[in-house]
């Protein structure tokens, strides 16, 4: 029997399956809360870019040691990839997932359209952040502690929301019917939490020299 939920499903059946992704509660919630981190680490990145404008000499919160440093990466070209610094994209990026939480938190039933675009607009958060990733890891070579806040929530809500869409049939039938994709969707947990750890992994290894003096 095909169990395939669609946009147009009675939402009592999506709450009553087994992956998180398709309660309205718990999906909801997770979206508030990365939004509201997201927001608050971008929000936080920002003042510190205006303070180290008026004072370039200051030494931020976030200038933890020589490899974590927000003022040195905030130093290079790419941290305003558009002109304007980059925080400035995720504090106006955050605030839609944050709306779109508090609605499906209250039980609305979102368009299709809503909810793809939701997807494309954090696949492009994604790949802006897997981007800054390798250029402030392994370019700059400084690792930006509010930016890696940022990526830590960017991740899995990309994983999260994707998985919703395929498990609902917002990418279409074929999709939703496949095995394979609808095991993936359901562990998207498993790995947004892998994917993170490749990352810290690739973080760790860059700055070695930081870390073993740790232990």
């Amino acid at each position: 029997m095909n169990t395939t939920l669609t946009h147009s499903d009675d939402l009592e059946t999506a709450d009553t399956t087994s992956s998180w992704v398709l309660r309205s509660a718990p999906f909801g919630i997770f979206l508030i809360i990365a939004s509201v981190i997201g927001f608050l680490a971008s929000f936080s990145l920002s003042a510190e870019k205006y303070e180290k404008l008026a004072n370039p000499d200051v030494v931020l919160s976030c200038d933890l040691n020589p490899f974590f440093s927000c003022g040195s990466v905030m130093e290079h070209a790419e941290a305003e990839l558009l002109g304007f610094p980059n925080q400035l994209l995720g504090i106006a990026a955050f605030v839609f997932p944050l709306l779109l939480g508090v609605l499906i938190l209250s039980g609305t039933r979102l368009p299709r359209w809503v909810m793809l675009g939701l997807n494309i607009g954090l696949a492009c958060g994604v790949a802006l952040v897997m981007f800054l990733f390798y250029v402030s890891i392994y370019k700059i070579g400084v690792g930006c502690p509010w930016c890696i806040i940022v990526w830590t929530v960017t991740i899995p809500m990309f994983m999260s929301v994707t998985a919703r869409n395929l498990l609902t049939g917002a990418f279409g039938q074929r999709a939703a019917d496949n095995a394979v994709l609808r095991v993936l969707a359901k562990e998207n947990i498993v790995l947004s939490v892998l994917w993170l750890l490749i990352i810290l992994a690739c973080i760790v290894v860059q700055f070695w020299a930081f870390f073993s003096n740790l232990f």
